[in-house]
C-alpha cells in the first residue's frame, strides 16, 4: 500500500529535520562541526528509518491482502516491501558493527601504540555512533508507536 509508505517516508523526513536540523543548530552555536556532523548521521539516519517502518507497514498490508484476496501479484509486491526492509535494516547493521569494530580496533591501537591521533579518532568514531544510534532508535520508537497499552 502506496499510502503506508508515503506515510513512512514523510515521518523519516520530517523526524530528521527537526532532530538533525536541531543538533547541527547546537553544532553551530558550539562551533563544534563534529556535533554538526552527528546532526546530519540523525537526519539520514531518521529518514532510512521511516523509510523501512514504511516498507515494513506497506508488505506486511500487501501481503496479507494478498492472502485474503488471493491476488498473487499483491502479496508478491508485499513480500518485496517486507524483502527490501529486512535487506537494508541488514545492510545497515552490518555498516554500523563494521564501523564499530574498525573504531574499536583504532582505540585498542591507539592506546597500545600511544598514538593519540588514532585513539581520538577511534573514540570520537565511537561516540558518533552512540549518539546517532541512540537518538536513531528512539525515532524508531515514535514511528513504531508505544510497546503495550498506554
Amino acid at each position: 500500500m502506496r499510502l503506508l509508505k508515503g506515510i513512512g517516508n514523510a515521518a523519516g523526513e520530517l523526524t530528521g529535520l527537526v532532530l538533525g536540523g536541531t543538533v547541527r543548530v547546537v553544532g553551530e552555536l558550539t562551533g563544534s562541526n563534529f556535533v554538526k556532523e552527528i546532526g546530519d548521521g540523525v537526519e539520514k539516519t531518521s529518514r532510512f528509518a521511516g523509510r523501512t517502518v514504511g516498507d515494513l507497514a506497506s508488505g506486511t498490508w500487501d501481503t496479507a491482502a494478498g492472502l485474503l484476496a488471493r491476488d498473487e501479484a499483491r502479496r508478491q509486491e508485499g513480500i518485496q516491501d517486507l524483502g527490501a526492509a529486512v535487506n537494508a535494516t541488514v545492510k545497515g547493521t552490518g555498516q554500523v558493527l563494521t564501523g564499530m569494530a574498525e573504531n574499536a580496533g583504532n582505540v585498542a591501537k591507539g592506546i597500545a601504540d600511544k598514538d593519540k591521533e588514532l585513539l581520538k579518532h577511534g573514540v570520537k568514531g565511537l561516540v558518533y555512533t552512540a549518539a546517532v544510534g541512540a537518538i536513531a532508535v528512539g525515532v524508531v520508537d515514535v514511528l513504531d508507536g508505544p510497546d503495550g497499552p498506554v
